[in-house]
């Protein structure tokens, strides 16, 4: 069954209304003990947009549509343009966000496990959260988790979140249209005799298609900020919200009940003569762009938005495999490729931090980063050390403008869905390896940033050179085996 009854209670119509009542009442103290003046450390807000293309967002040059709200983040802060996602695919670049380690190391590695069923995260393995937790954040979840369900040790709530709500697992958050979302709050124990629970949403109930999940997850976000304000009563304790949106990801994966129009979207590009599935996914993106400036507002307006760090970024590239064609919109850019793939077309992002007064306006960067990165930004924001040596760099000195070199010797990518395939960046050579037994090839990322020509042949000291680094750059995993190159 999709929602376990063993673990996770209904909360029945009247349970639901004191809890909403309880929040409303927590939501008006909050608002008249006002914002913070004193505040030490930032908030961090983390946007994961699904399936968002680098050339998806008019700030990096999506020409038939306009995204303003996301071009308003790129306007007040820094856009990168050599941003990577931490995998092709969907749950195992979340890890890698989670964990501060490349797919080489990770636990998780991909969507499925060689069982077809999902890898979930161990006691063990150190998370973004439970680090913040410990550095006297407040954590918050909404959205897409794939990171650990029922019965798991990889569950939010067991990985350092205080409160969350979404779906647990990959295969069901594609649904836009939930009948229930998975919730953990303590604060709702006294109603439900649980913290966890299954809430239904009764508007989508029977295959119904009236309250979009973005909807849901946006205003799940918007009373976030007004219950976790830092501020006198709490002790200006600051909050890490990630927010793990749904969109752009159409809904298009076998089994799920793709909408046919985005609610307040549909409209905009009626007139446009554009194949149906194409005026659709632009429909998700103005829906994107929509609530994201719907929630940069509300920072302003509560005057928290200096105290902020805002990113938005995708967990991979545009898909392929869909009703949409990428190429329509130029979704993946210049690049080659598409999501579940490792060339340039599936790992470039788009990526978009923002942090009023410490980061210059309207700054472009072209410093390679990734993902994982997030890990040690996140350590060093709360003044913290990671638990462990996390594969990524902080981002905070790029952030400020105090340099552009990281130091970092190597970006790596291994994908396990149709077959064991490696990529390794260093400097601006990409080498790819597109099966275990093939010979690697080798790509100059400034000369050619399409991966059209394969010089391998013509640099044989570099291609040597990857070749060294790809035998260290990996953990063998009884998870993940694989025949070594």
């Amino acid at each position: 069954m999709i929602f376990t009854k063993q673990r996770r209670r209904w909360a029945g119509a009247g349970q639901i209304g004191c809890a909403f009542l309880l929040l409303w009442c927590v939501r008006a103290t909050a608002a008249g003990l006002g914002w913070p003046t004193n505040q030490t450390l930032p908030n961090i807000v983390f946007i994961l947009a699904d399936d968002l293309g680098w050339g998806d967002l008019s700030c990096y040059g999506q020409k038939k549509f306009t995204t303003p709200n996301t071009d308003r983040l790129a306007a007040e802060g820094m856009r990168f343009t050599q941003a990577y996602a931490g995998s092709p695919s969907g749950a195992a670049s979340r890890g890698t966000l989670f964990t501060g380690k490349h797919t080489g190391h990770a636990r998780i590695r991909a969507n499925y496990g060689p069982d077809g069923h999902p890898v979930a995260l161990r006691g063990e393995d150190a998370t973004l959260t439970e680090l913040l937790r410990r550095a006297g954040y407040h954590t918050g979840v909404i959205g897409k988790w794939a990171l650990g369900g029922d019965g798991t040790a990889g569950l939010p709530e067991r990985k350092g979140v205080d409160q969350w709500v979404g779906l647990l697992e990959l295969r069901h958050a594609t649904n836009q249209f939930p009948a229930m979302l998975a919730r953990y709050d303590p604060k709702q124990a006294i109603f439900t005799n649980a913290v966890s629970y299954y809430q239904p949403i009764f508007d989508n109930e029977g295959g119904r298609q009236r309250t979009h999940a973005q909807d849901l997850y946006t205003k799940a976000a918007s009373n976030y900020f007004r219950i976790y304000p830092p501020a006198h009563f709490n002790k200006f304790r600051p909050f890490f919200l990630h927010l793990a949106f749904s969109l752009p990801n159409a809904g298009e994966e076998p089994g799920t009940n793709a909408p046919a129009s985005y609610l307040g979207s549909a409209a905009r590009f009626a007139q446009e003569k554009w194949p149906e599935a194409e005026q659709r996914k632009a429909a998700a993106i103005a829906h994107l762009d929509t609530s994201v400036g719907r929630l940069m507002q509300q920072l302003d307006d509560a005057k928290i938005a200096e105290h902020t760090v805002v990113c938005l970024t995708s967990d991979n590239a545009a898909q392929k495999d869909g009703l949409s064609d990428p190429a329509f919109f130029r979704s993946n850019g210049p690049f080659r490729g598409a999501k579940g793939d490792l060339t340039e077309g599936g790992l470039r992002v788009p990526m978009l931090v923002r942090w009023p007064k410490h980061i210059k306006a309207g700054t472009t960067n072209e410093v390679p980063v990734a993902l994982w990165d997030w890990f040690a930004t996140a350590a060093e924001l709360a003044g913290v050390k990671p638990p462990h040596a996390s594969d990524g760099r902080s981002l905070v000195p790029v952030l400020l403008g105090r340099t552009n070199q990281l130091g970092r010797d190597l970006l790596y990518w291994e994908s396990h869905g149709t077959g064991f395939k490696q990529a390794i960046r260093v400097s601006d050579w990409k080498g790819i390896r597109p099966a275990p037994d093939a010979p690697l090839e080798l790509f100059h990322l400034v000369r050619d940033p399409g991966e059209t020509r394969d010089v391998a042949a013509d640099f044989p000291a570099v291609v040597k050179h990857l070749e060294t680094l790809l035998k260290s750059a990996r953990t063998e995993s009884s998870v993940w085996p694989t025949i070594k190159p």
